[in-house]
């Protein structure tokens, strides 16, 4: 069950403990995203966002203005594209829009998943297969250290070949 703990900022900090809960705070994310949404994890996670709420959501905002971004890392993609991930085609038609990496194999030991939204909201999970962890709405300071630890790992990866479109 989702609890709401008050923090130092006066806002709320909303741990959540399972896969539905987890799945309606990301949607919530995403719907309040203006600018830029990066997410971490060993793959692009299936309950967080190949369901239909998130695809429609995650393609209305990329396709908002081409100032909105995606950029997405994480470990391996392969079982995205055997699973069919509904994300992958999307991240083909909006290639400007939205990024998909290949952490490098120095960040291969995490296994935490987190997505951070306009440097103001974050999902965390400690153990990404586990569904279970925190959100705040409105932290500022948390997301600036999670943003950093994203850009370092942003900065090392490379873009998915898995995920390319095919030109033939």
């Amino acid at each position: 069950m989702t609890e709401q703990i008050p923090t130092t900022d006066n806002d709320t900090l909303l741990r959540f403990d399972s896969r539905d809960q987890a799945a309606k705070l990301a949607l919530e994310l995403i719907n309040q995203a203006r600018h830029e949404i990066c997410f971490f994890g060993p793959l692009i996670d299936p309950v967080l966002f190949d369901n239909e709420s998130a695809y429609e959501a995650l393609s209305e905002f990329a396709r908002r203005s081409p100032r909105t971004h995606i950029r997405i890392v994480v470990l391996d993609t392969q079982k995205n594209v055997i699973n069919s991930h509904r994300l992958l085609p999307l991240a083909q038609k909006l290639t400007s829009s939205i990024e998909i990496h290949i952490a490098a194999n120095k960040h291969h030991d995490l296994r935490q998943q987190f997505m951070l939204v306009d440097s103001r909201s974050y999902l965390f999970c400690p153990v990404a297969e586990r569904y279970q962890g925190r959100a705040e709405l409105n932290a500022p300071a948390a997301v600036k250290e999670m943003q950093k630890e994203f850009e370092e790992i942003w900065n090392q990866s490379k873009p998915d070949i898995n995920s390319r479109r095919l030109n033939l």
